[in-house]
């Protein structure tokens, strides 16, 4: 459960020459500690105070016994006057003056888990005389340092494919690795041998223009229990890359990649989300990543953004403090960069995602959805066309892919690296390890202290009239929705369909939504830049449906009253997708480097104004025909609209209930059945069978669901 949840960070000032100024300024606004007792980014260095701020991170999540701090010196101190300690240890020797000569950086190393004080003090120090502290506040390189108690977790590290040496009790070898692949002219990453560079290495030329060999540095290791990984483009001989050295090929800039699926792994695992990708390394940009960044091994955004800003943590204070941090991924890997940056800002400062879904429960339950229809539906005499309109999807073999999601909610479907002797079973094994999502993240829904298992979400399905749009449509009949919904049943917290329908935890719902598990885009995503493509593959039955891109714009709407940081693309499957998640890269980048300028230069501007106002020109909601043609519309459900014409939208069994089109309600508030209210008529029998199935009444949603709170705050800590 939430402990505590700091308040508004500030936006500290940068050290490396104009561009930096402004760079992390973005970097790290929303993401400094409120105990930096700094004076407001308005007032500058201080003639008087010295500004003490952590680069690498907030001042109360540091990890790993170290941390990147920059101290602005006051112009009545000179530099070199200035003494440092860590609880009375003098670290002045580990700070060295950047270009601007006003201004100390150090890597502060050392630190004693929990609170550290970090003083700075002007020589010779009398009455009057400037003097700052700072605490910091560590955490073990293992972790938690957000996500709380550790889980039960198998570890890889030390066998194919990382191979990097034994392992802890923690799943962490003693140091990371690093190696170096170059591109060859073919097109190909090989390993480079020791030696002269060879006659097949390509040339690469990156985004700020300059052109270097394509070697790039690999390093791996562990951070949080993960495996991560970092790339960018280094030759082996030239300068080591470090938070003072300019390291050629890098284009100042970080791309986080994140992957996709669900699964509840237990397991270090032996994926990323990728940090090869040439599309990103060829033009200069730092790739990072980690195995607890890809949803198939570790379906649980917390951990997620924890390990991202632990892994960004030591990219900062071992190569430098980028201009600004960028997501990249696709499906469940948009899916974490949108509840990472509502939930946790500051990590990511804008988001690039592709065929995307804003949070796991909303797909989780279209999963559940999909197979209460699909096994109702023979009973109900549903034809396949009948049975695809009350799912909403464009095709019948939608509702397959959506029921890859809905096993996470199994305890007992545990994967195979699980063994068998240690998984749960409520017979054989009840204290075994339980493979399901309420017990994966048990720190955030709490566990029932009746049987010691996670408070589980199961789907609610009381007072849905499942197929009711369809209804009144004529597509199906009377008849046909009273049988599909006598059918339809539910969850038990063993994962086992019930002949009854099944009412969801009210409390674990409040915490999901208080917390973000559920996304309402009302945290820092009311202001964090988002560019979302999407191939359109609907007709094929792909379960990446257009409709998630509108309940991300709705939910904008209604948690923020604008949508100006949200950009949605849309075009053709396959080589036109490929072009456009290429081309928002390019806008990304722009609209990042001039919000972080403009962060510089008026800095009196709030988040969502500095969001609004650096916008590029011409970057807009657009569509893009078969032919190439760019179609700039704005998001809209109307169907008459042109690139709604060519990439139609479709709905989801929640909405063709009734439901609203954000699909955000994980359980609906009940008002009393009325026969008046339906556009047909039911028989006397049909009446008393459909007062069975709903006893409490039906959903009202033009209310708010039962339990649906605003997010409590961000960065909420377990």
């Amino acid at each position: 459960m939430p402990t505590d949840r700091p308040q508004e960070r500030t936006r500290p000032r940068s050290w490396k020459g104009a561009l930096a100024v402004a760079a992390t300024a973005a970097l790290l606004a929303g993401s400094t500690a409120p105990a930096l007792a700094a004076p407001p980014p308005h007032a500058g260095p201080a003639d008087r105070d010295f500004e003490v701020t952590v680069l690498s991170g907030r001042a109360d999540t540091v990890s790993g016994g170290d941390a990147l701090v920059r101290v602005a010196v006051p112009r009545t101190v000179p530099p070199h006057h200035v003494k440092i300690r860590l609880d009375g240890r003098d670290v002045t020797d580990r700070f060295r003056a950047t270009d601007d000569k006003r201004t100390l950086l150090g890597l502060v190393d050392g630190l004693a888990l929990g609170a550290n004080e970090l003083e700075v003090r002007a020589n010779g120090q009398g009455h009057g005389r400037p003097r700052a502290t700072l605490t910091l506040r560590n955490h073990p390189a293992a972790g938690p340092v957000i996500s709380g108690p550790h889980i039960p977790l198998f570890c890889t590290a030390s066998g194919n494919p990382w191979n990097l040496g034994p392992v802890d009790a923690d799943c962490h070898v003693a140091q990371p690795r690093v190696t170096y692949q170059y591109r060859t002219t073919a097109g190909n990453f090989v390993a480079l041998p020791d030696g002269p560079l060879p006659a097949d290495v390509a040339t690469t030329t990156t985004s700020d223009g300059r052109t270097v060999p394509y070697v790039v540095r690999v390093e791996r290791g562990t951070i949080n229990r993960a495996v991560y990984e970092i790339a960018l483009l280094h030759q082996p001989g030239t300068a080591s890359p470090d938070p003072w050295t300019t390291t050629d090929g890098w284009n100042d800039r970080l791309v986080y990649t994140f992957g996709g699926a669900c699964g509840i792994g237990y397991t270090q695992a032996t994926s990323t989300g990728g940090v090869m990708n040439h599309s990103l390394l060829s033009r200069g940009y730092a790739v990072a990543s980690a195995t607890f960044n890809v949803f198939a091994n570790n379906c649980n955004d917390v951990t997620s953004a924890e390990t991202a800003m632990m892994v960004k943590e030591h990219f900062v204070e071992s190569y430098g403090v980028p201009l600004f941090t960028m997501g990249w991924g696709g499906s469940a890997g948009t899916m974490q960069q949108l509840l990472i940056s509502n939930a946790y800002p500051g990590i990511l400062d804008g988001v690039i995602g592709q065929i995307g879904y804003p949070d796991e429960r909303s797909v989780t339950i279209t999963g559940h959805e999909c197979r209460f229809i699909t096994q109702a539906a023979p009973a109900a005499g549903l034809s396949t066309a009948q049975r695809t309109a009350v799912t909403g999807f464009a095709s019948p073999n939608t509702c397959g892919g959506y029921q890859n999601f809905d096993s996470v909610d199994w305890p007992a479907t545990c994967p195979s690296h699980v063994p068998a002797g240690l998984r749960y079973h409520p017979v054989t094994n009840p204290d075994g390890i339980r493979c399901a999502m309420a017990d994966f993240i048990s720190n955030v829904y709490g566990v029932d202290p009746a049987s010691g298992a996670g408070r589980p979400i199961v789907p609610d399905t009381v007072g849905v009239q499942y197929g009711l749009r369809t209804l009144d449509a004529g597509v199906i009949s009377p008849e046909q929705f009273v049988r599909l919904n006598e059918g339809i049943g539910g969850l038990d917290v063993e994962g086992n369909r019930t002949p009854h329908r099944t009412s969801a935890n009210v409390d674990a719902i409040e915490v999901a939504y208080a917390t973000g598990r559920v996304n309402q885009f009302d945290g820092g995503l009311g202001w964090t830049p988002i560019i979302e493509t999407r191939g359109y593959t609907d007709p094929s039955g792909d379960f990446h449906d257009r409709f998630r891109s509108w309940t991300m714009r709705e939910r904008l709407l209604a948690a923020n009253g604008h949508t100006d940081n949200h950009i949605s693309v849309t075009s053709a499957s396959g080589a036109a997708a490929s072009t456009s998640q290429t081309q928002a890269l390019v806008d990304m980048d722009a609209w990042l480097t001039a919000r972080t300028a403009l962060a510089a230069s008026r800095p009196h501007l709030d988040e969502a104004a500095l969001t609004r106002l650096s916008r590029p020109a011409g970057l807009a909601d657009h569509c893009v025909a078969a032919d190439g043609e760019r179609i700039v519309e704005t998001l809209t459900l109307d169907p008459a609209a042109r690139c709604n014409q060519l990439f139609p939208f479709h709905r989801n069994p929640r909405v063709e209930a009734g439901g609203p089109t954000s699909s955000a309600v994980l359980k609906c508030r009940l008002a009393p059945l009325d026969r008046a209210a339906y556009g047909v008529d039911f028989t006397d029998e049909q009446w008393q069978r459909l007062r069975a199935v709903f006893p409490d009444g039906v959903c009202d949603w033009s209310r708010p669901g039962v339990g649906q709170v605003p997010l409590t705050g961000t960065w909420i800590r377990f």
